[in-house]
């Protein structure tokens, strides 16, 4: 039987050590670029670059060859791991994705979801329409190399936004709520174009009935994962919590082997695994019995381990510096960004958000962040892109990831200054909460919120912030929750602050339990005074002089002119 045995010592040593510097380096280097106040993919496909042929191996080719020998089987274990990356990264971009946000917002965000990425795919492809054929691959024609980079540059970075919002502190906003669901559509469009695409791109499916019967099962596939999958997921996990078996670890095992079957059923179909990992994603997501602080730990691991390898093999591959075209690279920027931007602008007027809010949500839109590298990485797989047009999709990826932050913060800054301390009222201060859980928690602060409003009906008030926080939870992590709520017959914003020594849970991302929670009401219809004075709280609640003073203390009076101090120092 001698062949059968492929690996030898010396690969699996090779591959350790390939491994070893990868993961670490990348991890390295990604948190210091967060450090610095940009995405992690930065650092970790730079350490690709710095370890690749662009500059490793042109430096010390020697060395380069060493580390990464060009025998197949020896690339084929990375290639293999980083694969594993991508999977993993389209499952956790999956969790992300609430459904049930969608549905309950409805009109909003299905029109600004539909209108961000119609309009970047169709400028995309009045543009690269002219490209010539030197930039297509081997295998592409004018029609599929103009579908897959047109589908690139409207697809937007979920977690990029996610990441920034949550830095920003308004990720649980009206505003943050919106903007995820909208681009909860604009995923969901992308990749059903994504799908067309692939079905007309692959070889053996180029016949009109092969691409329709490919497409059909898919939507039919994806139709059942987006409507009952969850539900099954959901029974599933319920029953494997009343065994005996260890938790949250038999969860984690459902839900990858969950990914890696959907993967397999897209795969037969004749799409990409991808698209199942991103399914099962979406159906683990937004089932009630998977707890977020779950879908957080797995989050973690795959960001851990799989995604910087993921990334950082990229650069091994590519030669940056050779196949650098600035033109190509600013062409290409320009048209992703500026069309994702146009197109979410736009859908938010004709949504009727209010022009601060629609500038920002076309702001938030730009980033192209992991899933335009992804299907950049898949176009060049497939051979429709050339290996230059391939680094203008990751240089315009890691460009727009780069700059959406300061241009959002910029457009949240621009608007209206406001003491946010203002709308804390000094009986609006609870110094003992009596709930146990947010449910009982909201309407003891809403009772308050009504005498200091005179003449609200608590039933309203409650029922506002409680359909509100049904939506997306509140917590924001560190102890905090801001539940708040939107109401037609208030004059002006009001805050109710409340605090539990025993600490209550709100499901919050870090597992923690929360300790402060401020109640917000707004007017229905207001220039963007929720987004700031979400921020404003977030900003002065992560110092942790302002916490621990707000629990010793046992004044109400004195709580009142900490609160006060603490959000004049960090108002807009």
């Amino acid at each position: 039987m001698e062949g059968m045995h492929y690996l030898s010592e010396e690969h699996l040593l090779v591959f350790l050590l390939q491994v070893f510097v990868l993961l670490s380096l990348a991890k390295i280097a990604g948190a210091l670029f967060r450090r610095w106040g940009y995405p992690e993919l930065v650092g970790e496909i730079f350490i690709g670059i710095l370890l690749g042929p662009t500059i490793l191996g042109r430096a010390l080719p020697a060395a380069y060859h060493a580390l990464f020998p060009r025998e197949l089987v020896q690339q084929n274990m990375l290639e293999t791991v980083a694969w594993l990356g991508v999977l993993f990264l389209l499952l956790a971009t999956g969790f992300e994705v609430n459904l049930s946000s969608v549905w309950k917002q409805g009109k909003a965000v299905v029109t600004i979801g539909v209108v961000g990425v119609v309009v970047p795919i169709a400028l995309g492809a009045l543009v690269f329409c002219w490209f010539p054929s030197s930039f297509w691959g081997a295998n592409a024609n004018r029609l599929t190399f103009t579908l897959f980079l047109s589908t690139a540059a409207a697809i937007s970075a979920l977690s990029v936004i996610a990441k920034v919002l949550h830095d920003l502190d308004i990720l649980k906003s009206d505003f943050g709520l919106t903007t995820l669901s909208a681009f909860v559509v604009n995923d969901l469009l992308g990749w059903m174009v994504f799908t067309l695409v692939l079905g007309l791109a692959v070889e053996r499916q180029v016949s009109a009935g092969g691409i329709m019967r490919v497409f059909f099962e898919i939507i039919l596939f994806g139709t059942v994962c987006l409507t009952v999958g969850s539900t099954l997921i959901g029974g599933i996990i319920k029953a494997l919590k009343r065994t005996s078996l260890p938790h949250p670890a038999t969860t984690l095992t459902t839900i990858a082997c969950l990914a890696m079957l959907c993967g397999a059923i897209t795969q037969w179909i004749g799409i990409h695994a991808i698209l199942g990992f991103f399914l099962a994603g979406v159906m683990a997501g937004n089932t009630t019995e998977i707890s977020e602080r779950t879908r957080e730990i797995i989050s973690q691991m795959v960001h851990a381990i799989f995604v910087p390898l993921f990334f950082a093999s990229i650069g091994i591959k590519i030669d940056f510096v050779g196949n650098f075209n600035l033109l190509l690279v600013v062409v290409f920027a320009a048209v992703a960004m500026g069309g994702k931007f146009v197109g979410a602008w736009a859908g938010s007027l004709l949504a009727r958000l209010s022009r601060a809010d629609a500038f920002s949500t076309g702001v938030a839109f730009i980033p192209g962040g992991a899933m335009e590298i992804v299907i950049g990485m898949l176009a060049l797989e497939l051979k429709l892109i050339t290996e230059n047009v391939f680094v203008a999709v990751v240089f315009a990826a890691l460009f727009s990831s780069i700059a959406v932050g300061p241009l959002l913060a910029w457009s949240i800054g621009r608007r209206r200054p406001m003491d946010i301390g203002n709308f804390l009222a000094r009986g609006c201060i609870v110094l003992d909460l009596k709930g146990k859980t947010r449910w009982d928690v909201i309407p003891e602060l809403c009772k308050v919120a009504e005498k200091a409003a005179g003449d609200l009906p608590m039933e309203s008030i409650v029922t506002a912030v409680q359909n509100r926080e049904k939506i997306m939870g509140t917590g924001i992590e560190k102890g905090v929750a801001i539940p708040h709520g939107r109401l037609s017959s208030i004059p002006s914003p009001l805050i109710v602050f409340g605090r539990s020594h025993l600490g209550i849970d709100w499901d919050a991302r870090d597992g923690l339990a929360t300790h402060f929670v401020f109640l917000v009401l707004t007017p229905e219809h207001e220039e963007g005074a929720q987004v700031q004075i979400l921020a404003a709280l977030g900003r002065c609640m992560v110092q942790a002089d302002v916490q621990s003073k707000l629990m010793a203390s046992q004044d109400p009076e004195d709580i009142y002119h900490i609160l006060k101090s603490a959000l004049h120092c960090h108002e807009q």
